[in-house]
């Protein structure tokens, strides 16, 4: 899967993009994002944070659901 920009979520959301919630995961991750609609169809989220990347499923088969569900933790390869 290819890495895009995530935004915090705002108002001037760029087009093509689409707003998500995140549940779990750790504290220190926004709830709320704004990912492209290509990550949001394909129904998963890889988000840099710290030392490694936190992983997202869509947490309903509904593609139109905007939750997404925190999956696991991979470290960055060194």
């Amino acid at each position: 899967m290819a890495e895009h920009t995530l935004h915090l979520a705002d108002a001037s959301a760029p087009p093509g993009t689409t707003e998500v919630r995140l549940e779990g995961g750790p504290a220190s991750i926004p709830r709320r994002l704004v990912i492209s609609l290509a990550d949001a169809e394909y129904g998963k989220i890889k988000i840099p944070h710290l030392a490694g990347y936190e992983h997202f499923i869509r947490a309903a088969e509904d593609v139109a659901s905007d939750l997404f569900s925190w999956a696991a933790r991979t470290k960055i390869a060194e």
